[in-house]
């Protein structure tokens, strides 16, 4: 049976995980799911200091503070940006490296940075109302949508600190490729997504995992599919750990 560790995006926290990590405990998975620093139910401990470091060390904290090897480890949106860090930091405890519908920024580069071409200036946008908070997506734009699932998500969602997408992502072993494998899974409904942002801001990583040759698989739904479709990412993962 695999470990894994499953690593939130923005506006969110470890209870997104919920559907997924059931299914995979099932299974007979070891699942970590934890709320990094600030969000989820550790947003009373969100300030301006809290950045893309702050979250990677909260990672690091978890692989090692509980003695985790051989980890399939799992980020979301954001999520993807803290476990390019944190693996890099802690690569003899991963097994494999899994972005879900995620950022998968190179050496020195910050997510604002490395989304599609405009999606960084849309931000800023959003954001216009503070100097350092992102408010959360629209429900809809993420492919939440079902009234039982807004009527759970919607209230556990908080704004996400815009230091962490501004925050290079800083590796050790530079360009270098890793030293483990590494998988991106792409989820194809991306219409709400364009709408918001006339883009998609996820197409840069996806073709960085075809020119760099990753394990590509695809789930048929919106960006968060840990919500609408948590069955069909615990077979996704399932597979990711038995590759």
């Amino acid at each position: 049976m695999a470990t894994f560790v499953l690593i939130h995006g923005a506006f969110e926290g470890g209870w997104v995980w919920e559907r997924v990590a059931a299914a995979l405990r099932a299974d007979g998975h070891q699942v970590h799911a934890p709320t990094l620093t600030g969000a989820g139910d550790r947003f009373h401990l969100l300030t301006r200091d809290v950045g893309l470091e702050t979250h990677v060390r909260d990672v690091c904290e978890v692989l090692e503070g509980q003695d985790l090897r051989d980890v399939i480890l799992v980020g979301h949106s954001y999520g993807g940006t803290v476990i390019t860090v944190a693996a890099d930091r802690q690569a003899s405890r991963i097994r494999r490296l899994v972005y879900l519908d995620a950022s998968a920024p190179v050496h020195g580069q910050a997510a604002t940075g490395a989304f599609a071409e405009g999606t960084g200036d849309k931000l800023a946008e959003m954001a216009g109302g503070t100097d350092w908070l992102l408010p959360p997506l629209p429900l809809d734009t993420v492919g939440i949508t079902a009234p039982d699932d807004v009527a759970w998500v919607e209230p556990l969602r908080h704004p996400h600190p815009m230091r962490t997408l501004h925050e290079p992502a800083v590796l050790a072993r530079g360009a270098a490729p890793p030293p483990f494998p590494v998988s991106y899974v792409v989820h194809t409904d991306k219409a709400a997504m364009v709408k918001l942002f006339g883009v998609d801001p996820l197409a840069p990583f996806v073709e960085r995992a075809r020119t760099l040759g990753w394990r590509l698989s695809f789930i048929d739904a919106g960006h968060d599919a840990m919500v609408t479709h948590p069955a069909r990412v615990a077979e996704v993962l399932e597979a990711e750990a038995a590759a």
